[in-house]
């Protein structure tokens, strides 16, 4: 499309707007452009014309309007996104959701929240606070930034460093996309079938899709929490605190930094109680049950005082930590009394790096002649200096620019990024090329493609003009000197290269969990080994993560983390050891633990593939917030080996916990299910809440799960059978399991031991129903109910066709899902193993067409049979 000039809309659709929304909701004043023409950011770029839809057809009506008159728009909402992903370099219309801004509905016992995109971040919380219940990710801005907007950025803020940022916690998405096409991505129901659409829209920053209702998965509020302010007089013995307090296997919720010139600006601003003349704070939060929780605030305590801290406050009241709260969320609006205008920096550093990261920054604004404050999430590496500057001086706004950029030279040069949580928008979109290689944008440019052919989604955000010769190319990430890993994973780049010539398909293999996964394929099959991806390439225990070759096993990974009292917290089901990095990656294998440790693609920093073209492509990085360019690494992390080959893994690890334990009870059905709810909307902090058949099916035996302190374990245990006690269940005992192979090995075993074997999903509350409806349609074996995340698996001897439709039609009715994980080849030509067609595969399709256009990747074998 050409894009229109700046500024205009053609009166045709502002007559066609007005009939949609009515008079009084479109705008094209002077003052509605002015308006509209900024955010956060130093970005400019006014609207042709603002229109304010009340729902979703109306959105729907109005892109659709856009789209047919070939202008360029862009959602917003409250506009306080910091890299100008908001504004219209080219003009156009802007569509404002704050109209949409109700809550629709707060399912406690479902754990789940579904919010239209103009509800704000604190609205939410406020809403669930007296249910028990809060919202994890929670933004500095959470008093005016929308929900919508949170997923554009994937935003993250000072609960993320335990809970992730926003991508972990949304689970379903209504979005349109630039042709007006209405579709729903997830949902209540976990790991719908196919590729992981959602995460590919967190993040995109609106160039993909208008999200028009959001579904988030909410948390039972903790049942206590300390807050403690730590006082330094060098900011570097700060920094080294962070570090240390996680590799003591302390995982705070909250672990924020400030500095001299932020303290003195809060203080002037707001008098929270920072002392003037310190070098640092920091602000740490440790949440959970009550037992063992002081016991982790004094060991942070002991660390800090390690660390010739001078002084550590604990909050005695709720008034003291929101006065604490007060000053860390309201840093940005006090450091604005200082000087005309400041810009906000966002790189990322892996923690250890930290004081390292601040000496440059300081080195670099004093070059330039600014002055600067430090106001950050510490414990993720999440960097935010603030240079004072005047924008009314072309030179300042000049020299203010080329800092930002050498901060970001310094941050990717640690190992870092370029963003962690403020996105690429228009104020970074050449730093692109300091994190990606011209493929590796290549490969995010044909994603937007696919889904927006029409090109007026949001345009001129995120991607750079690669047409010239990158002029930083020695300061790039991908142009540093090659590892051990890289001559393997080329030769796998020129075997596709060679089968493409060639007309060969490939079936990507390495433990055989991806060999029988999938439908029947549309042709024959070359098994592509991964024999020769098996180095570690790097193993960073102080900052918790590794990156290995995809085939390298899981068990090889545990006893290699082993040595520094660590684990990658993954149980997936079926011979979990002997599995391989990438086929766990590519199938998003993991076990019920994940309620509290989470599935593959929390635990996913970053890897690299082998796509349809034979170009090897880097996603992600190896720090824990990345929100540079598209979410690729969990697209292709679900992917199951159709949009490429995965050849390198980066993964978060965590601390072994002390102690595994869980307690058992025998019941019916109906009560096991109503007790796990129970527990699961507790405070309690399960890891897993199971149930499967006792004595032939007529009783079922519930699981509760607990792993952590001994001393946090052991109070859980007694919280959790007190509970028992009250409930209409029998023989409660508990007993531990061992960390790495868990408690449900036998059950795994005798599941896959069937030549059907079902992974469903339903909403939470209906995890029961959706397993008998199984075992009426699919015969009474083997069967694993997860109550933490709605899954059930099961094994089954024999399956009809006519039972098999049944059973995708019945879970679609109950708002669920149903894959066949094994089944005979016969039955997989007759059948597609992913249940009914659903709308949004099309969508996946033309996103294979664009990595994979050949289809050279185990053509035949997703969803839809493409």
């Amino acid at each position: 499309m050409q894009h229109q000039d700046k500024h205009s809309v053609p009166a045709g659709l502002i007559n066609e707007l007005r009939r949609i929304v009515g008079d009084a909701h479109v705008s094209e004043s002077r003052t509605a452009a002015e308006l509209y023409s900024y955010d956060g950011s130093l970005a400019t770029g006014a609207p042709g014309a603002v229109v304010f839809p009340a729902d979703s057809a109306e959105t729907a009506r109005v892109v659709k309007a856009a789209a047919r008159s070939g202008v360029p728009f862009v959602p917003r909402g409250f506009g306080t996104n910091l890299s100008g992903g908001t504004v219209l370099p080219y003009g156009g219309l802007t569509i404002c959701l704050s109209r949409l801004n109700r809550i629709l509905g707060i399912n406690p016992r479902n754990r789940t929240a579904v919010v239209q995109p103009g509800v704000t971040n604190l609205e939410l919380q406020n809403a669930l606070a007296p249910l028990g219940f809060f919202y994890a990710p929670d933004p500095a801005s959470q008093k005016v930034a929308t929900l919508a907007g949170n997923v554009g950025e994937n935003s993250g803020g000072p609960r993320c460093l335990k809970y992730g940022v926003t991508t972990n916690h949304v689970l379903g998405l209504e979005v349109i996309l630039s042709d007006g096409e209405v579709l729903q991505l997830g949902g209540a129901a976990h790991d719908p079938p196919g590729y992981d659409l959602r995460a590919l829209i967190v993040g995109s920053e609106g160039t993909l899709a208008v999200v028009t209702e959001i579904t988030v998965r909410i948390m039972p509020t903790p049942e206590k929490v300390m807050t403690q302010l730590v006082v330094y007089n060098d900011v570097a013995a700060a920094a080294r605190s962070v570090a240390d307090i996680i590799a003591a296997g302390i995982l705070p919720a909250t672990l924020e930094m400030m500095d001299a010139p932020i303290i003195r600006a809060v203080e002037d601003s707001i008098a929270c109680g920072y002392p003037r003349d310190a070098a640092a704070v920091l602000i740490i939060e440790v949440e959970g049950p009550v037992a063992g929780l002081e016991k982790q605030a004094e060991r942070i305590r002991t660390i800090c005082l390690d660390n010739h801290c001078r002084e550590v406050r604990n909050a005695a009241t709720a008034l003291e930590r929101n006065r604490l709260w007060e000053g860390r969320r309201g840093a940005f609006g006090a450091v604005a009394r200082l000087a005309p205008n400041y810009l906000v920096n966002d790189g990322t550093v892996p923690r250890t790096l930290l004081p390292e990261a601040l000496a440059r920054v300081a080195a670099i604004v004093t070059k330039h002649g600014f002055e600067h404050g430090n106001v950050f999430h510490a414990g993720d590496g999440n960097l935010h200096p603030l240079i004072l500057f005047d924008s009314r001086d072309p030179d300042q706004l000049k020299r203010v620019h080329a800092a930002g950029w050498e901060i970001m030279q310094a941050c990717v040069a640690l190992g870092g990024t370029i963003s962690g949580e403020h996105g690429i928008g228009m104020e970074k979109m050449e730093a692109m090329r300091l994190v990606f290689s011209d493929d590796d944008i290549a490969a995010q440019r044909s994603l937007n493609q696919a889904i927006d052919p029409l090109q007026v989604l949001n345009p001129g955000k995120m991607f750079p003009d690669t047409t010239e010769a990158f002029a930083f190319k020695e300061h790039a990430a991908w142009a540093a000197p090659a590892d051990s890993l890289f001559a393997a994973e080329s030769d796998v780049a020129a075997t596709v290269r060679g089968a493409l010539a060639e007309g060969r398909a490939l079936l990507p293999r390495g433990g055989d969990s991806l060999a029988g996964f999938g439908n029947f394929p549309a042709r024959p099959l070359t098994p592509l080994g991964m024999d020769t991806l098996v180095t570690m390439v790097e193993l960073d225990p102080a900052n918790q993560f590794f990156t290995a070759g995809a085939g390298m096993t899981l068990g090889a990974i545990q006893a290699a983390l082993a040595a520094h009292n660590q684990w990658l917290p993954l149980r997936p089901a079926f011979e979990s050891a002997k599995r391989t990095l990438g086929g766990i990656t590519a199938t998003g294998a993991c076990g019920p633990e994940r309620l509290a440790y989470g599935a593959p693609r929390k635990l996913l920093l970053g890897l690299r593939f082998v796509d349809g073209h034979g170009r090897l492509i880097n996603a992600g990085g190896k720090v824990v917030k990345n929100v540079a360019g598209y979410d690729m690494t969990r697209l292709v992390a679900g992917s199951a080996g159709t949009l490429g080959v995965i050849t390198r893994v980066t993964l978060k690890t965590a601390t072994r916990p002390e102690r595994c334990a869980m307690i058992s009870a025998v019941g019916v059905l109906e009560a096991c299910a109503g007790l796990a709810a129970q527990v699961l909307g507790s405070s309690i902090g399960a890891v897993f809440a199971t149930a499967e058949p006792d004595d032939g099916g007529k009783w079922w035996r519930l699981r509760i799960g607990f792993e952590g302190f001994p001393e946090t374990v052991a109070a859980q245990l007694a919280r959790a059978e007190a509970l028992f006690k009250e409930a209409d269940v029998r023989a409660a005992d508990a007993a531990d399991y061992d960390v790495i192979a868990g408690p449900f090995g036998e059950l795994y075993a005798r599941i896959a031991g069937h030549p059907y074997v079902f992974r469903a999903g339903a909403p939470a509350d209906r995890a029961a129903q959706a397993a008998l409806l199984l075992r009426q349609q699919a015969g009474q074996g083997p069967v694993l109910i997860d109550f933490g995340f709605g899954r059930i698996l099961l094994g089954s001897p024999e399956l009809g066709d006519a039972s098999w439709h049944e059973i995708g039609q019945r879970m679609q009715a109950i708002g669920g899902h149903v894959v066949l994980e094994k089944a005979p080849d016969d039955f997989k030509e007759r059948n597609d193993v992913f249940g009914p067609s659903r709308r949004e595969w099309k969508l996946m399709h033309r996103i294979k067409d664009a990595l994979d256009p050949q289809h050279i990747f185990s053509p035949g074998k997703m969803p839809g049979r493409v």
